[in-house]
C-alpha cells in the first residue's frame, strides 16, 4: 500500500469510508484502502476525473452497478456500496482473503481432481449467481478468482463493460483478457450472451488443471485456434473433460448454463481437510488480513506478481504479511503470475518458508535498512575508476583481477538493467529493460513492454548483438529476445518464470518450465523453440547458468527445508546425477559463471535474518568459498564484468534495490545507480 497523494480524497460517501492509503490504479481508476465507520477494511474504487464527465460512461456504469449490487451467492465478492452520480463516481467492495487462482497455479503448477471439483462447482455457482443478476462477467480468469479458505470466489463481475465506448476502448484497451476470449468475442460477430463466461470458464478450469486448450504460443495463433480448431484436453482428468469440452464449444447455444455444468459434476469434498493442495495452503493468509497487491487487469489496478488478499480485486492492511512462499518476483526473479516471479519470480514475500527458497516472496512488512541513508551520501561520476576503495584487498586474487599495484580499471561495457519506470516494485511491476552505459548518468530505454506486461532479468548473447528477458503478462511468462537496441522483439517459448542463459554458441538457452507440477530445467532452441527436459524427480529448479565452456549448466537445488545449494548438471547427460557445489546452512542462489568459467558469483543468505542476502564467490569444484561484499544491508544479483575483473550486484530492500559494483579483489565498491531511480537485474555479459 502508498501514501495517499496530493489531491486524492480522504473520505467518500459523506465520512462513511474513510481512505488510508493507495492501494493500484489502472484504467478506469484509482484503488483506495478504505475503513467503514466500523473499522471495517474495504476496497474504494474511485473513477478517473475524465470518465465522470463522460455521459455514456456514468450510464453504463451506473446500469453495471446496480446489477452487480443484486448478485449473491456464497462464491462472489459483492458491491457493498457505490455513488454512480458522485464527483467523482466511486463502489466500495467487501474483501476476500486469500491469494488469486492465478498465483496459486504459478506456486502449485496443476490441481488435483478433487480440488478441480471444488473449484469447477464454486466458479459455476458464482456464475450461476452472477447470471441471474442479469450481469455478464465478461472477464473471468484466474486473476479474478479469489482462492479463500472455504472456497473460490468471483470478483469484478461486470464492471468493466462500462468503459465500452470511451476513449480508452477506442484506443486500444480491450474489455476481456486475450486468451479467454470466446470465439464470438473474437470474431465479434453478434450479441455476447452469458456464454461468454462459460467458454472461459472452461478455459480457466483446463489451465487450472496443467493444460493449455489452445496452446500457449502468441495471442494471435491462440485466437486463430480459439476460432477455428478444436481445444486440447489432455491434461484435463477424464471424467471432467466431457462437461469441460462442452464450455468450450465454438458455439455459444451448445455450451451449458452454469446449472447444466453443475449437474454433470460429482462434487469431491476431501474429509476432514482443506479443499486446497498442501502447497496452496500454504499461501493462504493468516485469519487477519494483511495489505496485499491488487489483482492484474482489471480496468482498475496495476498488475502485481503476488498472490492477494482482495476486496473484490484488493487487499486489506492492518497486520503483518502472511508467512507463505510466492513464485520469485524480487530482484532475480517474475510474478510468480504471476510475477514471476519471475522470480521470481515470483512475487512471487520474504519470509523464510520451510520448502521454499528464501526471497520466494515480495515485501509487504517496513524492514529496518540503514544502509540506504549511506546511498545518498555518495556523488555518481560516470563510470570511471575509483580513488576510494571502500574495502580491503582480498588475500587472493579472483579471477581476472590484476595484480595489487595496478587496480583493475571500471569497464566500459554496457550494463543491461531492469527499470521500474514507477513506484510498486515488487507487489506492482512497471518495469522496463533498459541499458546503463559507462559514460552516461541516464539508463537508456531499451524495451517498454507495454499495458500489463512486466520485462525484467535481461541477459546479453555470448555475441552481445542481442539479449533475452523475462516477460509476464496476464496471459503467462515468456522468454523474448531482442536485437541489441531493442528492436525486433520476439516470443520464443513460454516458461515458469525466472531468469534465463544462454548457451555459448548463442543458439540456445536454459530455461525454467513446470512438470508435473514441480519446475525442472529445460533447454530451448532460440530459433524454433524446440525444447528438451534435462532436469527430473521431485527437487525444484532454480537459477540456471550456462557453464563458458558449455559443459555445464549450473542450478539450484532444494538440499532441505528452505536451503537451496547450487549444483551443476550436464545437458548432455540429463541422467548423470547432480554434482553440488555449495554446502552451506543457509540458501545458495544467483550462481553466475565468471568468464572463463573458474568462479562462481551467488547470493548467500536469506532475506530479513542475520546479514540477509551476501556476495560470495567460490570455485566452480567447490573450493575455497569466500566472501566477497556482506553488510547489513541485503545484496544479491551478482554479475560479472566480460574481463572478470569486477561484479555488479544489487542492494537494498526490494521495494528500493540500487545497482552497485566492486572489483573481485574486494576493493572500489561504488554505486551506479543514479537519483531516485529503482533499478534491479544487471547484467554485464
Amino acid at each position: 500500500m502508498k501514501p495517499l497523494e496530493t489531491g486524492d480524497p480522504t473520505s467518500l460517501g459523506e465520512g462513511r469510508y474513510r481512505l488510508v492509503g493507495r492501494l493500484g490504479q489502472g484504467g478506469m481508476g484509482v484503488v483506495y484502502l478504505g475503513r467503514s465507520r466500523s473499522g471495517r477494511a474495504v476496497a474504494v474504487k474511485v473513477v478517473r476525473p475524465e470518465l465522470s464527465t463522460d455521459p455514456g460512461f456514468r450510464r453504463r456504469f451506473a446500469d453495471e452497478v446496480a446489477a452487480a449490487r443484486r448478485v449473491g451467492g456464497f462464491h462472489t465478492a459483492p458491491v457493498v456500496d457505490a455513488d454512480p452520480d458522485g464527483e467523482p463516481a466511486w463502489l466500495v467492495t467487501a474483501f476476500v482473503p486469500g491469494p488469486t487462482l492465478q498465483a496459486v497455479l504459478a506456486r502449485v503448477g496443476s490441481l488435483p481432481l478433487d480440488t478441480l471439483t471444488v473449484l469447477a462447482a464454486g466458479l459455476a455457482e458464482a456464475l450461476e449467481a452472477i447470471h441471474r443478476a442479469g450481469v455478464i462477467h465478461r472477464d473471468l480468469k484466474p486473476a479474478n478468482i479469489i482462492v479463500a479458505e472455504d472456497g473460490p470466489r468471483v470478483i469484478d463481475f461486470g464492471i468493466a463493460r462500462a468503459l465500452d465506448g470511451t476513449s480508452l476502448t477506442q484506443t486500444g484497451l480491450q474489455v476481456g483478457t486475450p486468451g479467454f476470449l470466446a470465439p464470438e468475442q473474437l470474431t465479434g460477430g453478434g450479441v455476447l450472451t452469458p456464454a461468454v463466461d462459460m467458454f472461459a470458464l472452461g478455459v480457466v478450469l483446463t489451465q487450472a488443471a496443467g493444460g493449455a486448450p489452445f496452446g500457449d504460443g502468441p495471442s494471435a495463433a491462440r485466437h486463430y485456434k480459439v476460432v477455428h480448431e478444436e481445444p486440447d484436453l489432455t491434461a484435463v482428468p477424464r471424467e471432467l473433460r466431457e462437461a469441460i469440452g462442452a464450455c468450450l464449444s465454438k458455439d455459444p447455444a451448445a455450451r451449458p448454463t452454469p446449472a447444466a455444468f453443475l449437474g454433470t459434476l460429482t462434487v469431491r469434498h476431501p474429509d476432514g481437510g482443506s479443499w486446497l493442495p498442501e502447497a496452496a495452503t500454504q499461501l493462504l493468509p493468516p485469519p487477519e488480513p494483511a495489505v496485499r497487491p491488487t489483482t492484474p487487469d482489471s480496468p482498475w489496478d496495476s498488475p502485481p506478481d503476488s498472490p492477494s488478499a482482495t476486496a473484490q480485486d484488493l487487499p486489506v492492511p492492518d497486520a503483518a504479511p502472511p508467512a507463505v512462499a510466492e513464485p520469485r518476483t524480487e530482484q532475480s526473479r517474475t510474478m510468480t503470475g504471476p510475477v514471476a516471479q519471475p522470480s521470481p519470480s515470483p512475487a512471487r514475500v520474504p519470509q523464510a518458508v520451510p520448502g521454499m527458497p528464501r526471497r520466494r516472496r515480495a515485501v509487504v512488512a517496513a524492514l529496518l535498512v540503514t544502509s540506504l541513508a549511506a546511498v545518498g551520501l555518495f556523488v555518481w561520476q560516470p563510470w570511471k575508476d575509483s580513488t576510494k576503495d571502500n574495502s580491503k584487498p582480498h588475500a587472493a586474487a579472483p579471477t581476472g583481477s590484476t595484480s595489487a599495484s595496478a587496480p583493475a580499471p571500471f569497464p566500459a561495457d554496457p550494463l543491461l538493467i531492469r527499470q521500474d519506470t514507477a513506484p510498486g516494485w515488487p507487489g506492482t511491476c512497471h518495469s522496463v529493460i533498459a541499458r546503463r552505459d559507462a559514460a552516461t548518468e541516464k539508463p537508456v530505454g531499451l524495451i517498454a513492454g507495454g499495458a500489463g506486461a512486466c520485462d525484467t532479468l535481461p541477459q546479453w548473447s555470448p555475441d552481445r548483438r542481442s539479449f533475452a528477458f523475462t516477460r509476464s503478462t496476464p496471459e503467462g511468462t515468456a522468454v523474448w529476445t531482442a536485437s541489441a537496441d531493442g528492436s525486433n522483439a520476439r516470443w520464443i517459448t513460454s516458461i515458469a518464470g525466472g531468469r534465463v542463459s544462454w548457451s555459448p554458441d548463442g543458439s540456445r538457452l536454459a530455461v525454467l518450465r513446470k512438470k508435473d507440477g514441480v519446475q525442472q530445467l529445460f533447454v530451448v532452441g532460440v530459433a524454433d523453440g524446440t525444447a528438451r527436459q534435462i532436469t527430473s524427480g521431485g527437487s525444484q529448479v532454480e537459477d540456471p547458468a550456462w557453464s563458458p565452456d558449455g559443459k555445464s549448466i549450473a542450478v539450484c537445488l532444494q538440499t532441505g527445508p528452505g536451503n537451496w545449494q547450487i549444483h551443476l548438471v550436464d545437458p548432455a547427460d540429463p541422467n548423470r546425477a547432480p554434482q553440488q557445489v555449495t554446502r552451506l546452512p543457509h540458501p545458495a542462489l544467483d550462481p553466475v559463471w565468471s568468464p572463463d568459467g573458474t568462479t562462481f558469483a551467488y547470493t548467500a543468505g536469506t532475506y530479513g535474518t542475520n546479514t540477509q542476502g551476501d556476495i560470495r564467490l567460490v570455485n566452480a569444484d567447490g573450493s575455497d568459498d569466500r566472501e566477497l561484499v556482506s553488510t547489513s544491508a541485503h545484496e544479491m544479483d551478482p554479475a560479472w564484468s566480460p574481463d572478470g575483473t569486477w561484479v555488479a550486484f544489487v542492494r537494498g530492500p526490494y521495494e528500493k534495490p540500487v545497482i552497485w559494483a566492486v572489483r573481485a579483489d574486494k576493493t572500489g565498491e561504488r554505486p551506479l545507480t543514479t537519483g531516485a531511480t529503482t533499478e534491479g537485474h544487471p547484467a554485464w555479459r
